[in-house]
């Protein structure tokens, strides 16, 4: 339609309104491609409809009437046994067949021809049609003399057309060249004997490519491959790199290795490719049965290595047979490009990138700093170098953070910056680091362990590159600024452990382990270990992510991870680190003078010896007077001022006298422990977990430990110990253990106990404490709030059964504390010599202390005791709370009365009491029925009355005022300050005193 039309069209339109013509095209219609001319019979023509993704030939009804108008004498032939199926599930009858007389291309065929009702082509012929035609087109000379034509001769629908046909995709260009090229091998290949392979070579650059063209591969006639090897003729695509796949067949009995660059085959154009049947009488007898072949060799691994440029590579320190040697030789052959040539060879992962987000975006410029002119080489070399391999670049930003050398112990320069301008402004990056007791503790059960690690591990990230100016920092040769990720950036970490994640998430825990760059590999056995190691190493290839040769450590049973050694047995210092740890004097641990206590060094050392305190057994308490050192010397200055006199404590800096025989003594102790080499055993989270717990007035310990199968000793898993704060020091003993107890549980290991039985051991047992402590405090009742949640037996060592440690004056953790006995006697000698509180006991003590019943009074001051509530955890009504569980253990005169003897003997706990048995008790107890009596009369016994009953009667008629009965129950009220009401108490019989 012309601009003229469009105006008359519009012309009606009122003049209020704005006509805006926009300039869309009409794109033509391109469907020429898939119709064709059928001549049927005399001069019958149809219009009909390519269709390769249908099985018949069909025409409409329209077309129907046509031929019969054309053709009378046309007979049809009945199709109530037919039935057309869409690709959508559609499904029509035909109502007719009709064969058809058609000359397709040239090509005179009879057509069977459904008819289909509502078919709107004419005609569509489908594959029944087209697999003759093109076998008929491929007979006559023309077909071959237009398929040999290029392209750019044709139109693109003749192209598509012609590619139809000839089943290869066309080569496009001026002309078809004769040969493409010839393809070699990038590296070694290892050919195992009667074997085919596929193998991938590549086409010279100059080689002038038609991307996704169909090719033919052949065996090339410029021989440089060894003789006895066969190429098979291949047809592919052309890839966009060159990248050609080849069939390699290997007939001999040995080894052939095709070297690198070797020329294999040449590449043609294809021009039409033809399927050809299978005649039956061939049999697939081609198959060989192979025999097994011995493993290759050390020396010719090592050659093999060698050729591969991964000579660093150690294979011979594998703990596993030749032959699983020689299956990694060949994943390492498969994947040689996940490994690093040299230190800057590292790779640039895909798909992610760091970004740097800042709070204040003004530039900051800082002058570099002066080094000798000494070590100029060296450091313009490594720039030079860093800037070949694409990590940094020249830069003209505006920003510019000092450059720092950091020298290596080999003599080699380290390139660091830094940035602490820059993280002072960066927003902080949330993503979390793994816990590292949570990832030694997911290697339980396996027994080959594969350390590697990333080369240049943070260098593997590419930066954003509007916030690479972020990163420039300055030297004596100018102003530079990176292109990968650097160390020292705030963010580093978190955005290198998200991309680990990303890549190994849903196998870490189970088969991988990622602590940054440091990765493991681990598995009960040499195949599943395999298997692992290739799928590790296929996903690093897949990311552009390359490894160190020479700190791959492969298929061990004893590797270095994390600063500790790893084995089936379990976990154990690095005796590299306890060696510089023991090397350590108290001269080392001094200022200059010699004599005067180094805070800063003693926190040094403190540090190196609390990454290993899980294998030193009360390391918090042994470590005491190092720790006091680490605040200063202590002064007290006496308080006058005030009705209530105190001392002021302040710290001064150490002086010569705080070095004392103790510190000495914790030094040489420490150093050690460290030297026993203590094997912690891996968790079985199958298997349930035994914890012992002890205390002193020098700081608090315990041991998570396991009964393993076939062993009769506990192996330890982890110690744990710290000391205790000032308050802390003043806790009588029995509350110690009893918060010994909770941080244990609650605190230290609960990450490993929550939801699981497990057995608890001390030497005092908690429930004595809770039970008949008159009155517990809010900080009690969280304690036993919190320990309510978990499921677990007790296990006390009885006060005259752990005599010695008495007799120690319960020195800080003993040889014969629980925690020492557990993991160095017997397990079943402990179980006959210790008591016991199970089945539930220990859960219904703390449940029923933190969810106590409270009877409330209604507003017409009558007690209801079905109206009950619970007090909130950590509330007052602690004494109520201790009179309730008493009266299950003692007795109600003692509890009421505010004296409950100690629990000598462990007690069992009664089910929960019903309302009409604790009125039939108290009706039977001949104490309380008196004390009933005279509640209900509602008048107070005269002393003449008083002085003719029992004492018990009398003791507790003292209480007059306080007892009430409500229902037939016996209660003594109490009024909570916190809570502002009144509290019932039912007393107990003394029946239920066992």
């Amino acid at each position: 339609m012309d601009y003229e039309s469009l105006c008359q069209m519009f012309s009606d339109v009122t003049s209020d309104k704005t006509v805006i013509f926009q300039g869309v095209q009409k794109v033509p219609k391109a469907d020429s491609l898939f119709y064709t001319s059928v001549s049927v019979e005399k001069d019958l023509v149809l219009k009909a409809l390519i269709d390769s993704g249908s099985m018949a030939c069909t025409i409409s009804e329209s077309a129907e009437e046509r031929v019969l108008k054309n053709i009378p004498d046309m007979t049809s032939q009945s199709a109530e046994d037919i039935v057309i199926v869409g690709c959508g599930g559609h499904r029509v009858a035909p109502t007719a067949v009709y064969d058809l007389k058609a000359t397709v291309y040239g090509c005179s065929m009879i057509i069977p021809a459904l008819v289909v009702p509502g078919q709107t082509e004419e005609m569509i012929l489908g594959t029944n049609v087209i697999k003759r035609l093109l076998m008929q087109l491929r007979e006559t000379d023309g077909y071959w003399r237009l398929m040999s034509k290029s392209s750019n001769n044709e139109s693109d629908e003749c192209c598509m057309f012609l590619s139809l046909f000839s089943n290869a995709e066309r080569w496009r260009g001026e002309s078809i060249p004769e040969k493409v090229g010839t393809v070699k091998l990038q590296r070694s290949v290892m050919l195992e004997p009667q074997t085919e392979h596929l193998v991938w070579g590549k086409l010279p650059q100059s080689s002038v490519l038609s991307v996704g063209s169909t090719v033919i591969v052949e065996p090339t006639k410029s021989r440089t491959r060894p003789r006895q090897i066969l190429v098979g003729r291949v047809i592919t695509p052309l890839w966009g790199d060159g990248s050609i796949p080849l069939k390699v067949i290997n007939p001999t009995n040995h080894r052939v290795v095709l070297k690198r660059n070797a020329k294999i085959a040449d590449v043609s154009p294809c021009i039409a490719v033809q399927d050809l049947p299978l005649p039956k009488q061939i049999q697939s007898n081609l198959q060989c049965t192979e025999e097994p072949l011995p493993p290759r060799s050390s020396e010719e691994m090592k050659r093999v290595l060698s050729d591969l440029d991964l000579g660093e590579l150690d294979l011979e320190s594998c703990e596993v047979s030749a032959h699983w040697k020689d299956k990694l030789l060949q994943i390492i052959e498969n994947y040689e490009s996940v490994f690093s040539r040299d230190k800057m060879d590292c790779g640039e992962a895909k798909g992610f990138v760091h970004r740097i987000n800042l709070t204040d975006d003004r530039p900051f410029r800082f002058p570099y700093r002066r080094i000798p002119p000494s070590q100029y080489a060296k450091l313009r070399t490594a720039l030079n170098e860093m800037e070949e391999k694409g990590i940094i670049r020249k830069s003209h930003s505006d920003y510019a953070s000092p450059l720092v050398l950091v020298w290596k112990k080999n003599g080699d320069l380290r390139i660091c910056t830094d940035f602490r301008w820059l993280n002072a402004r960066t927003v902080r990056d949330a993503y979390p680091l793994p816990h590292q007791s949570d990832v030694l503790a997911a290697l339980g059960g396996n027994t080959f362990f594969s350390t590697m690690d990333l080369t240049s591990g943070y260098y593997n990230v590419p930066l954003e590159e509007e916030h690479k100016k972020y990163t420039a920092f300055s030297s004596p040769f100018g102003l530079h600024e990176y292109n990968r990720l650097p160390q020292g950036l705030s963010n580093s970490p978190a955005t290198f452990m998200r991309m680990m994640m990303s890549i190994f998430g849903d196998e870490n825990f189970s088969s991988v382990l990622c602590y940054l760059d440091d990765l493991m590999v681990f598995a009960p056995s040499e195949s599943v270990a395999l298997q692992r190691l290739e799928m590790f190493l296929l996903r690093l290839s897949h990311h552009n992510l390359k490894l160190a040769p020479k700190k791959c450590c492969f298929l061990r049973r004893s590797v270095k991870f994390l600063g500790h050694i790893v084995c089936e047995e379990g976990i154990k210092t690095d005796p590299g680190k306890v060696e510089a740890i023991n090397s350590i004097q108290a001269s080392d641990l001094m200022e200059p003078d010699g004599k005067t206590p180094c805070q800063k060094k003693i926190r040094s050392f403190l540090g190196m010896v609390l990454y290993y305190q899980h294998f030193i057994e009360g390391c918090s308490a042994k470590a005491k007077p190092l720790f006091k050192l680490t605040s200063g010397s202590v002064k007290q200055t006496p308080i006058t001022k005030g009705r209530n006199p105190r001392k002021k404590i302040s710290y001064l800096k150490l002086s010569p006298a705080d070095w004392t025989a103790d510190c000495e003594e914790a030094l040489h102790t420490l150093k050690l422990e460290l030297t026993k080499n203590v094997t912690l055993a891996h968790p079985d989270f199958d298997r349930p977990f035994v914890l012992a717990v002890d205390a002193s007035f020098d700081g608090v310990g315990a041991v998570l430990s396991q009964v393993l199968p076939g062993e009769e000793i506990a192996r330890p898993i982890a110690f744990a110990s710290r000391t205790l704060s000032r308050s802390q020091m003043n806790y009588p003993a029995h509350r110690l253990e009893f918060f010994a107890l909770k941080w244990a549980i609650c605190e230290k290991f609960s990450h490993w106990l929550r939801g699981r039985h497990f057995t608890a051991w001390t030497d005092n047992n908690p429930l004595t404490y809770i039970l008949t402590k008159p009155r517990l405090d809010a900080c009690e009742q969280r304690w036993v709030a919190k320990l309510a949640s978990y499921s677990f037996d007790l296990k006390y060592v009885p006060g005259t059964k752990n005599v010695v440690a008495d007799a120690l004056s319960r020195e800080p953790f003993v040889q014969s504390c629980i925690g020492h006995r557990l993991i160095t006697e017997p397990y079943l000698s402990l179980l006959k010599d210790v008591s016991g509180v199970v089945d539930n006991t220990v859960q219904d003590a703390f449940k029923c202390t933190s969810n106590h019943q409270v009877v409330q009074k209604d507003g017409k001051g009558s007690c209801d005791p079905t109206s009950v509530g619970l007090l909130p955890s950590g509330s007052s009504g602690s004494q109520e709370v201790s009179a309730v569980l008493a009266a299950h253990t003692t007795g109600g005169l003692s509890e009421v009365l505010g004296t409950v003897p100690a629990i000598s003997q462990p007690q069992q706990f009664s089910p929960p009491l019903q309302h009409s048995s604790i009125v039939i008790e108290q009706e039977k107890d001949s104490t309380l029925s008196r004390i009933l009596y005279y509640i209900e009369r509602r008048q107070k016994p005269s002393k003449k009355e008083q002085t003719k009953e029992s004492t018990s009667v009398r003791k507790l008629l003292k209480h007059h005022d306080k007892l009430v009965v409500c229902n037939g129950v016996l209660y003594k009220v109490r009024r909570d300050p916190k809570l502002n009401k009144k509290l019932y108490l039912f007393v107990a019989s003394s029946s239920w005193t066992p």
